[in-house]
């Protein structure tokens, strides 16, 4: 998706539906990996290991 993004965006129209569908695209693939990321730090705190034991 980001290198269709990143081809596609130079040659398209301003404000055609294609462009729109192009931004959609983009805040899709940022709202994923900050949900990704959040998810993933709170596993990582939930888990976090304490005190001087190792695996």
């Amino acid at each position: 998706m980001p290198a269709s993004i990143a081809a596609e965006m130079g040659e398209t129209p301003y404000r055609s539906a294609h462009y729109h569908a192009l931004f959609a695209t983009g805040m899709i693939l940022f709202f994923l990996t900050l949900a990704f990321n959040l998810i993933a730090d709170y596993v990582s705190h939930k888990f976090k290991q304490t005190g001087s034991a190792t695996l």
